[in-house]
């Protein structure tokens, strides 16, 4: 056989095997906009470094904090363009990723974490299964947390939500939810939010507390109620064509790695939102107490809304497994 033959030969079954023989060491670019500093970049610095160990620089990866890379919105389009590999997501990229999951996000879904924590484990692998679907492989989910209502006046009923000016968040659940308590709701972006409740434009907004801290949105208002009105997940995600770039004795590696840090990250979280309601506290915000009339009132609503979102948002199969296992998690 000539040089030249033998040469094709080789070179077709290197092109067949990924080139993986000659290759250098994988890189996945992930960006997220959490900010440098966090807990959310602390446990992607984890994983990174544990990743890098475990598999002696075969698997390196970049991050791209504090939205850098653009918005959920950009990252996503990059990722798909092949320009990064995944994310570390909060919000908008969850619903584009896996539509389903926004299920578990519906308004007045969980009542409290430790449904939370015997739910997941049993709907985690219908999502991913989802999320597979849509061309992105889950390393692991991340708690965003639970959404509360703060304002510059009191919010003890459905009737004193409806005589405050409330802000008109893009979230098309909640959106829908205020549509079926006719509560009227004026829109802002997120950015603009504490300058309307210095001037007054808006008196209700919604939020987790770590987040409504973090914007001083503490500084203005002077209530909350404790009814939980949502919980929000993240995550970490790879495309499925950076999932398939890593070698295969490392996937694992990799997805464990991933896993094992969003999973001590969550109880930070927790942590996070309690130290923010306790100092939100401390600097005058009255907590105005959960009663079971306004959250039957809000339950109400919720289902009532509910149709106007199921096999929109997300799907009734997702509904239906949601409902399913909260009531084993519930003894009904």
């Amino acid at each position: 056989m000539s040089h030249v033959k033998i040469f094709g030969v080789v070179g077709l079954a290197a092109l067949l095997l990924g080139g993986r023989a000659t290759a250098g060491p994988v890189t996945l670019k992930i960006a997220t906009l959490a900010p440098e500093g966090s807990i959310w970049m602390q446990a992607l610095h984890d994983a990174k470094t544990e990743i890098e160990a475990a598999t002696a620089g075969a698997v390196k990866i970049k991050i791209y904090p504090g939205g850098i890379m653009g918005s959920e919105k950009d990252v996503l389009f990059k990722i798909r363009t092949g320009q990064l590999q995944g994310g570390g997501f909060m919000g908008y990229a969850i619903g584009k990723i896996c539509p389903d999951s926004e299920a578990l996000m519906f308004p007045m879904v969980f009542r409290t974490y430790e449904e939370v924590d015997q739910t997941m484990p049993k709907i985690r692998p219908y999502l991913e299964e989802r999320a597979r679907a849509n061309g992105f492989e889950a390393m692991g989910w991340t708690e965003v947390g639970f959404t509360y209502a703060y304002g510059m006046k009191p919010i003890d009923s459905l009737e004193a939500l409806r005589g405050t000016k409330v802000w008109g968040l893009d979230s098309p659940m909640l959106m829908e939810l205020f549509a079926a308590g006719r509560i009227t709701t004026i829109p802002a972006n997120v950015t603009d939010v504490l300058t309307a409740l210095q001037t007054g434009s808006l008196e209700t907004v919604f939020g987790p507390p770590t987040a409504a801290v973090a914007v001083q949105w503490h500084t203005r208002i002077r209530h909350y109620n404790t009814m939980r009105l949502t919980y929000a997940i993240g995550g970490i995600f790879l495309s499925s064509a950076g999932w398939n770039s890593i070698p295969g004795p490392h996937r694992e590696t990799v997805k464990n790695a991933f896993s094992r840090q969003t999973e001590l990250l969550n109880p930070k979280v927790r942590q996070s939102d309690v130290e923010a309601l306790e100092y939100m506290r401390q600097q005058g915000v009255i907590p105005n107490e959960e009663t079971p009339e306004i959250r039957a009132a809000f339950e109400q609503i919720a289902a009532a809304s509910l149709e106007k979102v199921v096999d929109k948002t997300f799907s009734r199969q997702a509904w239906d497994l949601l409902q399913q296992v909260l009531k084993e998690v519930r003894g009904e």
